[in-house]
């Protein structure tokens, strides 16, 4: 019998290396059967012994791993609806909101499902590519409208609609709360947005096809002032669809917020609402669509811009001397712009005190900025890229635990404070510093032509190069907790300005010709008095 060398056997014991083949089946030397695979002799026996034949599995069918047409389109529905719902937990969980703000964005979004309906029954089940959606930010102010929402084929809802959504049930509660604090707590990572797609279950992830994600992805850092289009484009849709009316905004806590901010005194409050009166703003939403977006159509930008000009009217940014009448006149005091400026610098430095890059600043990182990071900045900027932007649901490599990530992590959470109140106590200390630092004017009592009172040599800015270097700083950090740019508050600024001189002309007319009115009268008046009691003595 032939025998061939081959491993151990190894049953019961053995230690044979030697074995043979008997009917297809392998046998070692002292009769043992081995597993493995079978020899298959030949029907006719004739030169096959030895060849070997391999049992085919039997074939899988394949399922499709990515979602196409009607399928990917609920898909993306339902991810979208998840990350409003995280969204708005985390507002209420972790930022005070109250808990009937979640059943407003359930609402809402209910209402906004309504317009995909058509457009996903409109879809094939194999059909590859969804149409009419977009990844681009929302435009900003005075880009034409060419189309009216609710009109048109509608368009995926954007990630930014996501944050705009948020900020309209805030609108619809009456909560005191700003498209750039919106904004900021999206930048700095307090409600889910930046790399968002990280935070969805891999299971609905891994089905969307490319153009879903790429919705979801945070290609382009989102400025505030696109915040504002995207806020106005949703409002605009509401009412032209379902003829929702939103309430104003409640700006009595929005304008004591922004003064407190800015370090303006108390005075500016009762000046915006006299202005506000004055212009006819009621601190609405437009609701039309037709024509171009202007920035003073918006309520937050009507805000800011009253404080401008109240702020130009009572504490002008130059050197000429105005006198009050009384000393119980706003006007009374004088602000040192070089010195507010510098303690807003101080403000903002604040945060990154201590050595610190600063929440929300690692977003802005770019390769220079790294070259000249101390070691405690980069361990702070790579746990933020840590959280945000690696993927703990994909299988981890066996070599990762070799090289530890995370291992300042905790003692930086443990040894940092809380950054709301750090911001708190500095801005505290910011007004004590600013009140303190107002001085006052010289007053004069008693009607004079020569004398320059306050509100005189008003000076108007039409462009940002017209700005003087004490009023910029100033207009720089007012666009900045408004959320829009320098140019569009000083356009802004210029066309309030500009509808008050139409009025102050319009009055001056009106008096004009109630004087002019006046002394005819009187005159006529008089001579009819004059014939009467000439009359009169010929009678007598």
């Amino acid at each position: 019998m032939e025998y061939i060398t081959r491993g151990v056997c190894g049953q019961e014991g053995c230690r044979e290396t030697r074995y043979y083949l008997d009917n297809g089946l392998w046998f070692c030397r002292r009769g043992h059967q081995q597993e493995g695979r079978q020899v298959e002799a030949d029907g006719d026996d004739f030169g096959t012994q030895g060849r070997t034949s391999r049992v085919k599995k039997a074939a899988v069918e394949k399922t499709q791993r990515i979602y196409r047409g009607r399928q990917a389109s609920r898909l993306f529905l339902q991810v979208y609806q998840l990350v409003l719902w995280k969204q708005s937990y985390t507002l209420v969980q972790s930022r005070g909101f109250p808990p009937e703000f979640e059943n407003v964005i359930r609402d809402l979004w209910a209402l906004h499902l309504d317009t995909f309906a058509d457009q996903v029954n409109e879809l094939s089940e194999e059909d590859d590519e969804p149409r009419f959606f977009s990844s681009q930010p929302a435009s900003s102010f005075d880009d034409p409208q060419d189309t009216k929402l609710g009109t048109t084929p509608t368009k995926w809802p954007r990630l930014i609609d996501s944050i705009a959504l948020c900020y309209i049930a805030a609108l619809l509660m009456r909560l005191p709360v700003s498209i750039e604090g919106f904004h900021r707590m999206a930048i700095r990572g307090e409600i889910p947005f930046i790399r968002i797609i990280k935070d969805i279950p891999r299971d609905m992830r891994d089905r969307l096809p490319p153009q879903f994600i790429a919705i979801l992805e945070t290609t382009k850092l989102i400025q505030a002032e696109h915040l504002h289009g995207a806020v106005a484009d949703l409002l605009s849709y509401y009412h032209h669809r379902f003829g929702m009316h939103f309430p104003p905004l409640n700006w009595p806590f929005l304008l004591y917020r922004y003064i407190k901010r800015l370090a303006l005194p108390i005075d500016i409050y009762p000046a915006v609402k006299r202005l506000q009166h004055l212009l006819g703003f009621s601190f609405e939403y437009p609701t039309g669509t037709h024509g171009r977006r202007r920035p003073l159509q918006l309520p937050e930008v009507q805000i800011v811009v009253l404080i401008v000009i109240s702020t130009k009217l009572l504490f002008p940014f130059d050197d000429y001397n105005r006198y009050p009448l009384s000393p119980k006149e706003p006007s009374v005091q004088v602000v040192d712009w070089a010195l507010w400026a510098q303690n807003q610098r101080n403000f903002d430095r604040e945060e990154t005190s201590g050595g610190r890059l600063g929440k929300g600043n690692e977003i802005s990182v770019t390769e220079k900025d790294i070259l000249s990071m101390t070691p405690s900045q980069l361990d702070e900027y790579m746990n933020w890229y840590e959280s945000s932007w690696l993927d703990h649901s994909k299988a981890q490599n066996p070599l990762a635990d070799f090289f530890p990530v995370n291992i300042n992590a905790n003692e930086n959470q443990a040894g940092s404070t809380p950054v709301e109140g750090n911001e708190a106590e500095a801005l505290l200390a910011m007004l004590r510093i600013s009140t303190s630092q107002l001085k006052s004017t010289k007053v004069i009592t008693g009607e004079s032509i020569d004398t320059p009172r306050p509100g005189s040599a008003y000076a108007r800015y039409r462009t940002e190069a017209d700005l003087p270097d004490m009023a910029r700083p100033f207009f720089e950090t007012t666009a900045k907790i408004a959320g829009i740019s320098l140019s569009t508050l000083v356009r802004a600024v210029s066309q309030a300005e500009h509808k008050i001189t139409k009025w102050l002309e319009e009055h001056r007319r009106v008096e004009a010709i109630r004087d002019t009115l006046g002394t005819d009268l009187s005159s006529e008046t008089s001579e009819m008095d004059a014939a009467d009691m000439s009359e009169s003595e010929d009678g007598q």
